[in-house]
C-alpha cells in the first residue's frame, strides 16, 4: 500500500517538476498569453509562499526572481526521497 503511495506522489511531483520546467520558459520566452496564464495558474499557488519567504531572507535581489528555481530543487529533492523509500 505504502509503495502505492509514494509512486503516486513520485508522479505528482513529476507533474510539478515538469510544469516548472515549463513555467520558466514560459516566463523568459515571448509565449501566448492563453499558456502563460495557464502557467500562471498553476504554479502561483506553490511559488507564493517561496517568495514570501524569500523576501525575508539574504538570498533576496530586487529584480530577481528565485522562487521557480528553488522550487525546482525542492521537488527534485523531494522526488530523490521518494525513490529511495520506494
Amino acid at each position: 500500500m505504502t509503495v502505492y503511495l509514494i509512486s503516486v506522489i513520485y508522479w505528482f511531483l513529476f507533474f510539478f517538476f515538469f510544469a516548472d520546467k515549463v513555467y520558466i520558459f514560459v516566463s523568459w520566452l515571448p509565449m501566448s498569453q492563453a499558456l502563460r496564464r495557464l502557467m500562471n495558474d498553476i504554479m502561483e499557488p506553490l511559488l507564493q509562499p517561496i517568495r514570501y519567504l524569500l523576501k525575508k531572507s539574504v538570498l533576496y535581489i530586487q529584480g530577481v526572481d528565485l522562487s521557480p528555481v528553488i522550487l525546482y530543487l525542492l521537488i527534485l529533492y523531494a522526488r530523490q526521497i521518494c525513490l529511495l523509500l520506494r
